[in-house]
């Protein structure tokens, strides 16, 4: 009984560690959506400096 205890605890583990992975994963490929939209804009606030 302790075996599949700890079995049970191991596999909990590794769901969260991989949904930990899937919510980086998702706001990676955010961060990176946003800097390919803003540096694909013209710099307009640089040149009313």
């Amino acid at each position: 009984m302790e075996k599949l205890d700890q079995e049970i605890d191991t596999m909990r583990q590794e769901l969260e560690l991989q949904g930990l992975k899937q919510a980086h994963d998702k706001w990676q490929a955010r961060v990176d959506e946003l800097e390919r939209i803003r540096s694909s804009e013209p710099h307009s606030e640089e040149a009313e400096y």
